[in-house]
């Protein structure tokens, strides 16, 4: 996705360069945490469907799951 204006790009930078080198290191392992929780939370929630989805695969219209 490329919407972000230009002139919004270069305010971001600009906030994020006025930073002190340890807070953008810092904020920059925070954030990494946080993604890769994320990324682990929906790999598990993804596996419980598909183990839900598994399951039921052959279950007919009507027929009450075992």
């Amino acid at each position: 996705m490329n919407d972000t204006p230009e002139h919004v790009k270069q305010k971001q930078l600009e906030i994020w360069l006025s930073k002190p080198p340890e807070e953008r290191l810092r904020l920059t392992l925070v954030m990494n945490d946080e993604l890769y929780g994320f990324w682990n939370e929906s790999k598990k929630n993804d596996a419980v469907a598909k183990m839900q989805n598994d399951k039921h695969k052959g279950d007919q219209p009507g027929e009450v799951p075992k």
